[in-house]
């Protein structure tokens, strides 16, 4: 009996290799529901025990004096710098190097790799530069008032030091995720969360430290993920960072600068919008309402906009994988995950904020009742419609991880520019420092509005694209 022959024709083994990505992975593989949960749920452990850390950072300062809450509160703003610029390099290195995956172009994702991390030093090790000889001018910028001015720049100086650390940190929690280990980005987190808390009490209640406790606290939480450059290092990963990478392409430079420029816009926004609020809260409020905000922007309001970060960078390299990879129907059924997801999260998570407000607020104001009676009245109004923001940004990631930046920055600045920053100036006109305070919530309404409309037409796409296929 002959031997048969079970080989594929040559053209038929082209046509498959064609339609099967060069890099398997479970982005592509797994069951989505599942695979999600796992990146979404990790990336929003890891955002939260961020946030954790701030929350016991706010139960040491609660005994300070408000002058010196005030004087964190502004300086804390480096805190957004970092944010903003590690999701700049962070997302959009994770977009891109996802999309050339999921295409199978793995030396060119690993080049990426290491030419956005150089960059990244680079680029942040200036800022901070810049952020140390202009720090006076820079907390004054910020809303510091003359009283308050020495405290922020005495908190912040540490900040501006560590500022190359903490975003490399950033950017390489981001880079772990869309290497399929979400979980070992999380556990880093998890441990500066440990050695931060620790390190803060025996700073602040046995060495009475102060402020430098805090600001000490900080930098180690949010410095010591960076440690993670070992994994891509020293383990098997193909996304190894080489030193020729040094030798950076500006145009590779500028496509991750461009993908990740939504995630950008979003925070830059943020940043200036914190900015103004500190000022009109000055203005309008005085001392007790920056202190106030000091609590939403550090703390409270603070752990929501983590964890809503923490799911959309969970999502994003699941979208970047398979939009790279042609699975349109995974694309769809991740968004529509997501969305899912996302409003039962925030919904549940805003609920339970609201009607814990007083105690959770106690948490945070040392005995002091006016700044009490002020912290829950603003826990309730500010983070009321927060569920809004993180289905709004969640659909900016999702079109910022197929490099549709248009759309993506679109979402985020509308929103600020047409709304928010007009309602900042316009309401305090009619309803005082309290006008103020319901401006940011109400924003959100038109601003998931616009990203509603977007994310429909794409639905419409989806299926239209999959029909035509069928076809």
């Amino acid at each position: 009996m002959g031997k048969v022959d079970n080989q594929q024709p040559p053209k038929v083994k082209q046509a498959e290799a064609m339609n099967k990505p060069a890099y398997e992975s479970v982005l592509g593989t797994k069951s989505i529901p599942l695979l999600y949960l796992q990146f979404a749920l990790t990336g929003i452990m890891a955002n939260a025990v961020l946030g954790i850390v701030s929350i016991i950072d706010g139960y040491f300062v609660s005994g300070f004096q408000e002058l010196e809450v005030e004087g964190i509160g502004i300086g804390f703003t480096v805190m957004v710098i970092t944010r903003m610029i590690g999701v700049l390099f962070g997302v959009g290195a994770g977009a891109v190097i996802s999309l050339r995956m999921g295409k199978g172009k793995i030396e060119e994702a690993r080049s990426i790799m290491g030419q956005t991390l150089w960059f990244t030093l680079f680029a942040s090790t200036l800022i901070a530069v810049l952020g140390l000889v202009f720090e006076n001018e820079i907390m004054i910028l910020f809303g510091a008032s003359e009283a308050s001015l020495p405290y922020a720049v005495e908190y912040s100086r540490l900040l501006w030091i560590s500022l190359p650390i903490t975003i490399l940190a950033v950017v390489l929690s981001i880079l772990t995720n869309i290497d399929g280990r979400p979980v070992l980005s999380m556990s880093s987190w998890l441990v500066a969360a440990v050695v931060a808390g620790v390190t803060e009490w025996i700073m602040i209640v046995n060495y009475d430290m102060g402020m430098m406790g805090s600001s000490w606290a900080n930098t180690i939480s949010q410095s010591i993920p960076a440690l993670l450059i070992f994994y891509f290092w020293f383990s098997k990963t193909k996304l190894k960072p080489k030193l020729k990478d040094m030798m950076m392409n500006l145009k590779t430079i500028g496509e991750v600068a461009w993908t990740g420029f939504a995630s950008f816009s979003s925070q830059f926004m943020m940043f200036f919008a914190i900015i103004f609020f500190n000022n009109l809260l000055q203005s309008y409020g005085g001392g007790l309402h920056v202190a106030a905000f000091t609590i939403q922007n550090g703390y409270i309001t603070n752990l929501l906009a983590l964890a809503a970060l923490g799911g959309m960078t969970g999502l994003q390299p699941i979208i970047s994988y398979n939009y790279g990879a042609g699975n349109l129907d995974r694309v769809k059924q991740a968004i529509k995950m997501g969305l899912t997801f996302t409003v039962a999260f925030f919904v549940i998570s805003t609920a339970i904020m609201i009607i814990f407000a007083d105690p959770i607020v106690s948490f945070f104001v040392g005995g002091n009742p006016e700044l009490h009676q002020l912290g829950v009245w603003t826990t309730m109004v500010f983070n009321s419609l927060f569920t809004l923001n993180a289905v709004s940004l969640l659909i900016s990631g999702y079109f910022e991880s197929q490099e549709r930046n248009w759309i993506a920055t679109f979402i985020n600045v509308s929103k600020m520019l047409l709304f928010t920053f007009p309602f900042m100036f316009i309401f305090p006109q009619y309803w005082g420092v309290e006008g103020l305070w319901y401006s940011f919530p109400l924003s959100e309404i038109p601003g998931v509005l616009i990203a509603i409309y977007f994310i429909r037409k794409e639905f419409k796409h989806l299926n239209s694209t999959k029909l035509a296929k069928a076809s």
